[in-house]
């Protein structure tokens, strides 16, 4: 082998300057002044392939670079950059998989009613397009558009109609978009059902109020002892508010009224006692029904499914699931829905295992077999999902999503005709999801197939899933209002009262009349006054207003004032009360049907003024409902109501008062 040897220096005190030296004098220099040439910095490790994953967090971030170029040129008044701009941001969305994407869809509204002051009102039409695109489920862009279409020209019948039908749309969609029901209806649910409570406390109070002397003087001859007035006051005020010494809830106050008033009442007070009573049948059951649409905002998972189906995903959201799924890892609604958002983040190998998981707990789910053949057919797999699409058309005939995805598994074999026929099923069985879908798909992994979210009957059904949490929510609400009866026999305690009703009503028939005198209102009982009665006029009236009546003239004039203070009362009285609260007033004039509907009415508007925005929150609308041209509606509708009540009641006044029997 050859040898190579140094060359020692001949002459060494000519040596030169030493390498390294100048080597770290030359580096010090290029960190003072600036980089290292490219020859000199280090070499970059080799690029590894970009994970779905990480495609999926740059899309997020270019979406957001494009929203703010959006909202940049938007302020500075050129809507044709703005709009290639949110072109660019909903297309994303589409490749993300997100249908709704509410925080967008509401930024918009809210552009799209600032663009007449921009000088840009041609722009506001598209922007209600765009905003309705970001979110074709939410109502408010509906109600928005409709609005708008109200105010073009030229105002005509097509336009008219164009206008009553978006908005009739828009409110369908308020209950049929159940991210936007459940909190609406737990609203609607309670407003109801307080309204009907108090309106209840206010007919008991009426009832007290209209037949107390009735019920002392019943009870003196109960007793059959010769009491005074005061002590007899504290002993039937004791009987009539036993509930409340007796630490029971408030109803049971208010149904011991009603029950015991029920024999001096006449047909119309009997009427209106057996509808309340017979709704109050209903009560235990709307309870649950509003426990359970809170514990569905709040628990159970409901809220992160919605999102899941079709809403924005983000990381919050996935870690919620997957704490539910630690939770509660038999729960294939939990599963289902973290497959669908891993898929959607790019997280593949993870949503096969949780679609695995599924089909492992049920064999059956055509749910489960449709999406893990989405996972099949975007890695590479066309073959097992080919065969995981027909299993699920097997299970389930009925769904659109199985035979389109199928037909995209057959356009990539080429298998063309079979192509065609199963899109054709799919466009039998659900037509207007199929034309959604064509129109936005692409070859992007989340819009080439169809995936199966969890549908509105399934969630319904989740809702109204006995839950410790659900059932201890309207054990809290029911012990307020009937402290001492348990929840789980509520049915049976109403159906109690109906027949202690009906017991109360067979012993009354039995009982001898009581009345009062239709001039003077003075009580009048056949067992203490039997002479003094001549039909339903005591003895002293008829004296006084016969004209050939022998009685003092004194006595004469004394009645007659009597009378006139007794009708002055009767007329105005209910009248003031109809002034403070409209249907109180024909409570105590004895027109009780139409007074409790006008009452009922009264508290529905006064429970909506107190709580305007609702008692839950809508987290698709953070903003207040308070708009101007509903408050203008609702004052118009008010004023109306409130006229009304008070043309009718002036319309009793002039007829004057009626007459009735009661029983004793």
């Amino acid at each position: 082998m050859e040898k190579i040897f140094l060359r020692p220096s001949l002459h060494p005190a000519r040596r030169r300057p030493c390498l390294p030296l100048l080597g770290i004098l030359f580096f010090s220099i290029a960190l003072i002044l600036g980089d290292l040439p490219v020859w000199a910095q280090p070499r970059p490790s080799p690029l590894l392939p970009e994970t779905p994953a990480q495609a999926g967090m740059r899309d997020r971030e270019e979406v957001d670079r494009a929203w703010l170029a959006h909202r940049e040129y938007l302020e500075k008044g050129d809507w044709s950059k703005s709009q290639g701009e949110l072109e660019k941001v909903y297309q994303r969305n589409l490749d993300q998989g997100i249908r709704n994407d509410y925080a967008y869809s509401r930024v918009l509204l809210r552009e799209s009613s600032q663009a007449p002051q921009r000088g840009m009102s041609m722009a506001k039409g598209e922007l209600l397009a765009y905003a309705d695109r970001m979110a074709p489920d939410y109502s408010e862009v509906l109600q928005t558009r409709a609005g708008w279409l109200l105010i073009q020209i030229p105002s005509n019948w097509e336009n008219t109609l164009r206008v009553v039908s978006t908005w009739g749309k828009g409110v369908f969609l308020s209950f049929a978009n159940q991210e936007e029901a459940f909190p609406r209806l737990a609203n609607i649910s309670f407003w109801i059902l307080l309204s009907f409570i108090l309106t209840f406390a206010v007919f008991a109070v009426s009832l007290l109020f209209r037949h107390y002397f009735y019920f002392t003087h019943h009870l003196k001859h109960l007793l059959r002892l010769d009491m005074s007035s005061i002590p007899l006051m504290a002993l039937s005020f004791l009987f009539l508010f036993s509930p409340f010494f007796l630490g029971l809830g408030w109803m049971w106050l208010f149904v011991l009224w009603v029950l015991v008033f029920w024999i001096y009442g006449k047909r119309s007070d009997r009427v209106v006692t057996l509808v309340l009573l017979g709704l109050l049948l209903l009560l235990p059951l709307g309870i649950r029904f509003h426990s359970s649409l809170v514990f569905s905002l709040t628990g159970n998972g409901i809220p992160e499914i919605l999102r899941a189906n079709n809403g924005a995903w983000s990381e919050d959201l996935h870690r919620r699931l997957v704490n539910l799924d630690k939770v509660h890892p038999q729960d294939p609604d939990i599963l289902l829905s973290l497959g669908l958002v891993e898929k959607r983040m790019g997280k593949w190998n993870e949503a096969e295992q949780r679609f695995l998981q599924l089909l492992q707990l049920d064999p059956r789910s055509a749910a489960g077999l449709n999406n893990l053949g989405n996972l099949f057919l975007l890695t590479g797999r066309p073959d097992q999902a080919a065969e995981a699409y027909q299993n699920a058309v097997r299970l389930d005939p009925s769904r659109g999503e199985p035979p389109y995805n199928l037909s995209q598994a057959y356009l990539l074999k080429l298998r063309m005709k079979e192509a065609q026929g199963e899109f054709q099923r799919a466009q039998r069985l659900e037509p207007q999801k199929i034309s959604y879908h064509t129109s936005i798909s692409s070859k992007n992994p989340n819009r080439l197939v169809m995936d199966w979210t969890i549908g509105p009957l399934q969630v319904w059904k989740r809702v109204w899933t006995p839950s410790p949490e659900g059932e201890r929510t309207a054990r809290g609400s029911w012990d307020i209002l009937w402290n001492g009866i348990p929840l789980e026999y509520a049915e049976i305690a109403m159906a109690v009262l109906f027949a202690l009703l009906g017991g109360i009503h067979l012993v009354s028939r039995r009982l001898s009349l009581i009345r009062s005198c239709e001039r003077c209102g003075t009580l009048l009982c056949s067992r203490c006054t039997r002479s003094r009665v001549i039909g339903n006029q005591c003895v002293q009236c008829l004296n006084a207003f016969t004209a050939n009546s022998n009685a003092d003239p004194q006595v004469v004039r004394k009645k007659r004032a009597a009378v006139a203070r007794y009708q002055s009362r009767l007329n105005f009285l209910p009248q003031k009360l109809s002034w403070i609260l409209p249907g109180v007033g024909h409570l105590m004039r004895g027109h009780t049907v139409e007074g409790i509907l006008y009452l009922f009415v009264l508290i529905l508007f006064l429970t909506r003024v107190i709580w305007w925005s609702g008692w839950i929150p809508n987290p698709l609308s953070p903003e207040s409902s308070l708009g101007i041209p509903w408050l203008i509606i609702a004052v118009g509708l008010f004023i109306f109501f409130y006229l009304f009540v008070q043309y009718r009641m002036n319309r009793i006044r002039l007829q004057g008062g009626m007459t009735y029997l009661r029983r004793t």
